[in-house]
């Protein structure tokens, strides 16, 4: 008989496998805020007393977790897998003054991921399975680059045919309305007017530039912007609400569900965008996707690390309801992020990687989060 509290699996051991791919100054790109040479994650991997791995990612470069883990180890270390959701908030409780926007979320996100990849090879389910059910067999996403670069021949214009085999798309804006429309005119006349084109200002404006960025663009038909203004501007955003032209969108920067519920209360914006790798990790994402049940938003979640992330994003939005809708009639359902760039940390780091197919991706039903990091590419990318 299977023993549904767990309570044989408890966490033996925590290891942490930092991960960098390097494109140097020449390949660096970015957004309106600046541009990056690297990028960079840690791989989380929970061993429990049963032999079993479970993997998760956490957001940021290299060494921005790891000087947290010996802080957690005492807390983690021995307790039951079933249990993460208390630990989780005894950290937060017994630590409010560290606040929440630090590499501490970052890690516990990643040990969250795990625990659910753990948990589902436990038990044979998949994590979809552990978050609520799954609502849909394959999950929609959109290509996600138009960077600001710093080699020009490697611009926009150049990254604009890899949005061909995806149904929408979201490039970088937030250099000055008149860039904004340069950059928005030639997407637009490149792609169609068939494909779904979103902007991303990476909270480069106040509201004032943001408003008329909104004016100047919103005929050429855009589906959502995102990150207009800084995720600490609360106030910018209610104003923006009223005025807006466009859906708006944020989340990347936000830290638990407490941070959401302060924009999706009061209904100030149209899409809640968590990041898995840094937001809680899966508990804090599925209570988010329920404040956006509760608020009616839409709920797309943001993906720019490894392939573990995308793995979470997929299960996260697999069980995601499409409340008031039904599946069968769900207008537009729930996007997930897929970026365009190059990217190994994602495309070679696993055994099997996720991949879209037509502009979906299947929603993995093996144990866990359905996919495996290939160890041997775990060692490959070790920062040196």
């Amino acid at each position: 008989m299977t023993d549904w509290t767990g309570g044989a699996a408890r966490i033996a051991r925590i290891t942490l496998h930092p991960v960098l791919h390097v494109m140097g100054e020449a390949g660096a790109y970015g957004m309106a805020r600046g541009l990056v040479a690297a990028r960079g994650a840690t791989i989380v991997e929970v061993e429990t007393n049963t032999g079993i791995s479970g993997f998760g990612e956490a957001w940021g470069p290299p060494g921005f977790t790891a000087a947290y883990l010996d802080f957690v180890l005492a807390d983690w270390r021995g307790a039951r897998l079933v249990d993460h959701g208390a630990l989780f908030h005894r950290l937060l409780a017994r630590n409010y003054h560290f606040g929440v926007q630090n590499g501490l979320m970052a890690l516990l996100s990643g040990i969250d991921m795990a625990v659910h990849d753990a948990l589902g090879k436990e038990h044979g389910l998949p994590v979809h399975a552990l978050i609520g059910g799954r609502a849909r067999d394959s999950v929609p996403v959109y290509g996600s680059g138009g960077y600001f670069t710093a080699d020009p021949a490697l611009g926009l214009q150049a990254q604009l045919p890899r949005f061909r085999d995806f149904p929408a798309c979201k490039i970088k804006i937030g250099r000055g309305v008149a860039d904004d429309v340069a950059r928005v005119r030639l997407a637009r006349e490149t792609l169609g007017p068939e494909m779904r084109i979103a902007v991303d200002a990476n909270g480069n404006y106040g509201l004032d530039q943001v408003l008329a960025s909104m004016r100047a663009i919103a005929p050429f038909g855009i589906e959502w912007y995102e990150e207009p203004l800084s995720p600490a501007d609360e106030e910018g955003y209610r104003a923006l609400m009223a005025r807006r032209e466009i859906p708006v969108a944020t989340g990347e920067a936000l830290y638990t569900a407490f941070a959401f519920d302060h924009l999706l209360a009061p209904r100030v914006i149209d899409m809640a965008q968590p990041d898995l790798a840094l937001c809680g990790g899966l508990s804090q994402g599925r209570l988010i996707g329920q404040l956006c049940t509760l608020r009616h938003a839409r709920l797309s979640p943001h993906v720019w690390g490894t392939g573990l992330g995308l793995a979470a994003a997929v299960h996260l939005v697999a069980a995601q309801p499409p409340y008031p809708a039904v599946t069968e009639s769900e207008v537009d359902p729930p996007w997930v992020e897929y970026d365009v760039a190059d990217n190994p940390l994602r495309d070679e780091l696993l055994r099997e990687p996720l991949r879209p197919v037509g502009g979906m991706i299947a929603v993995p039903d093996a144990p866990g989060l359905g996919v495996e990091p290939d160890r041997a590419a775990l060692e490959r990318f070790r920062p040196r």
